[in-house]
């Protein structure tokens, strides 16, 4: 790909992966609005919502998408730079980290776009009332009753996501490869065991799997926009 110092460049076109499919909720699922609820509502921190149903944000499952990246490119070695690190100067601060070449960094665009997944099958939202543990004592503390509502098991949302300039079939650079291979671990985590998102992962909530994906490849010919579609075998790396 086209790049000039590792950075991606975003003033041509070369080519767009499309990602579709059904992310389903194999645990009950909670993703907080952060606010304080409505005097009518029967919780304290209500899930969101747009026009009164729920949805995965986008940047809920770029963040999770991206936090395996890190991991992934951690565990080999490979440099791993936060937004906090300003050391050095940015250029040669992000050059190679492959978290930033994917997703992002205040010195380059994200390769990467996630688009909210709106919810598109029956659900059943139920609410649970629990109490506050006092750390101290171990024990509960009292008049500290809260009540938090989920989605149960088994609710679609209608999942998207864009991959820009980046060949995720025949990678040649060696930042681009790491890239798509750090990619392909996390796609590959997503649609076979699942990955945890939303609120309160540590007791097992928000495990959700992307089932029925399909990929569309876009490229450009004699002057026009080529569509075909792509094995996700292939984006995987799996033969």
């Amino acid at each position: 790909m086209n790049s000039i110092g590792g950075i991606v460049d975003f003033s041509i076109f070369q080519v767009l992966y499309e990602i579709t499919g059904k992310l389903t909720n194999l645990s009950p699922l909670r993703i907080g609005t952060g606010k304080v609820a409505r005097f009518d509502e029967p919780t304290d921190n209500p899930i969101i919502t747009i026009n009164g149903k729920p949805y995965v944000p986008g940047s809920t499952m770029k963040g999770a998408l991206r936090n395996l990246v890190e991991m992934y490119s951690k565990t080999k070695g490979w440099k791993v730079i936060y937004p906090y690190d300003f050391s050095k100067d940015e250029s040669e601060i992000y050059k190679d980290c492959v978290p930033c070449y994917l997703f992002g960094s205040t010195e380059s665009a994200s390769r990467v776009f996630v688009f909210d997944s709106p919810i598109s099958s029956e659900y059943v939202r139920t609410y649970r009332t629990m109490v506050s543990i006092n750390r101290t004592f171990g024990a509960q503390q009292p008049g500290n009753l809260y009540t938090l509502d989920y989605i149960e098991p088994g609710a679609s949302f209608d999942f998207r996501m864009r991959v820009f300039n980046l060949d995720l079939e025949s990678p040649t650079e060696d930042t681009e490869k790491k890239a798509v291979e750090a990619l392909r671990f996390a796609l590959s985590l997503l649609m076979n065991e699942g990955i945890m998102i939303g609120n309160r992962k540590s007791i097992g909530l928000g495990l959700v799997k992307l089932e029925s994906p399909k990929v569309r490849k876009f490229t450009l010919k004699d002057g026009g926009l080529k569509e075909e579609e792509v094995d996700i075998k292939r984006i995987l790396g799996e033969k």
